[in-house]
């Protein structure tokens, strides 16, 4: 028979085959380092062998993964509400962490204090005071009890937290205290390591009178920063703990920065210097602190769209400050609003209309541990053991 006029047949073309897994773990490191640092991204990695499970799982490559990406991601906040201290997540699914993960029934007498690197702290009232430094990724837990000399029923107390750049997982605890009477005019300041397990030698600073903001500290440089109240009138001034020297400066403001409680803050310049924003309604003004101590005014801030979808509601006050974001948390009625200071983009993120101070709790999620709420679905990957430890 005769083929003239048909068409021949078509050779099937072969696709190319799948592209095999890079053999070398070097190679393959150096490519799971390049995951985005989202919550769901190594646990999800964890998952596809044991192979890739034990690399993701491994202290080196996260600390390698956090250098590569910087600035970890905000998955939420701690509120300052007791008992509990509850996380409110801003993450969307898959990275959503639920609320249940990260929660704490406290202790009656406990109050948070800090969030800072994956690390929050509590400080228990009642005597004998303890602090509770907390990691709720790992579900670890540290119990500190503060120095003799300083428990006692006569001094308040606050507090901060921070991991070492170069700490290896390492941390560190700053507890300042003052007198409940003679008009609050003593500061007592120390410092905790966990590498070594002791505090550091207590120092002091008079001050002629003063009262304690409750608002967490602020990280400048390596130094800790509270806002202190200066009596009779509504000027503030600033306490500095320089954790290289452990010692205590009092800063004092510019002269025009008077604000009534949650409408001053310190934040970082963006050269990463002291400065203050200074809110007044919908508006703002930034200073900065030069070298020579002066205080130079710096930019006006003017929050129009901000007040448009306030509109009718009270003034805004400050809960809150992302360091990782550079970022102030405002309460309204109408809810929370994050505002990002350089970019002046905000966005909401709670319909919450009563007051409450905000901790922003930003963390790379390792990998071998779920993002679920305990009930299921993607729960905890691996068991890690509550550990409680005392040091005296």
């Amino acid at each position: 028979m005769s083929t003239r006029g048909q068409m021949a047949p078509r050779r099937r073309s072969t696709s190319p085959p799948p592209a095999s897994l890079p053999d070398d773990d070097d190679i393959l490191r150096e490519i799971l380092l390049r995951l985005p640092p989202r919550p769901s991204s190594l646990p999800r990695a964890s998952l596809v062998c044991k192979r890739w499970r034990s690399l993701v799982a491994d202290p080196q490559f996260r600390r390698r993964f956090g250098d590569h990406h910087g600035k970890p991601p905000l998955l939420g906040f701690f509120l300052e509400d007791y008992p509990s201290s509850q996380f409110v997540p801003i993450l969307d699914r898959p990275d959503r962490i639920p609320g249940a993960r990260f929660s704490m029934t406290l202790n009656k007498g406990n109050r948070i204090v800090d969030c800072r690197h994956g690390l929050v702290l509590f400080i228990r009232r009642r005597p004998r005071r303890r602090l509770l430094v907390w990691d709720p990724v790992a579900r670890e837990q540290r119990r500190l009890i503060v120095p003799r000399e300083l428990d006692n029923d006569l001094l308040m107390f606050n507090g901060a937290v921070l991991r070492p750049a170069s700490g290896h997982g390492h941390y560190q605890v700053a507890l300042i205290a003052h007198d409940r009477l003679s008009n609050h005019t003593r500061i007592f300041a120390c410092l905790y390591s966990s590498e070594t397990g002791i505090w550091s030698k207590i120092n002091s600073l008079q001050l002629q009178s003063f009262m304690a903001t409750p608002e967490p500290s602020t990280l400048i440089g390596n130094s800790f920063c509270w806002l202190l109240k200066v009596h009779p009138d509504l000027q503030h001034v600033i306490l500095e703990f320089d954790l290289d020297r452990q010692s205590l400066t009092v800063i004092d403001l510019p002269l025009q920065v008077k604000a009534r409680p949650f409408k001053l803050r310190i934040v970082p310049t963006e050269d990463g210097g002291l400065g203050i924003i200074h809110l007044s309604t919908f508006h703002s003004q930034i200073w900065k602190r030069e070298p020579g101590s002066v205080w130079v005014h710096d930019r006006a801030i003017e929050f129009e769209e901000l007040r448009s979808a306030c509109k009718g509601d009270r003034y805004p006050l400050i809960v809150g400050f992302s360091e990782d974001s550079n970022a102030i948390l405002l309460q309204t009625n109408s809810g929370v609003f994050m505002v990002y200071l350089r970019s002046m983009e905000f966005k909401k993120i709670s319909n919450m209309g009563n007051f409450h101070l905000h901790y922003p709790f930003a963390c790379f999620y390792p990998g071998g541990t779920g993002i679920g709420d305990g009930h299921g679905g993607d729960d905890v990957l691996e068991d890690v053991k509550w550990l409680f430890v005392e040091t005296c």
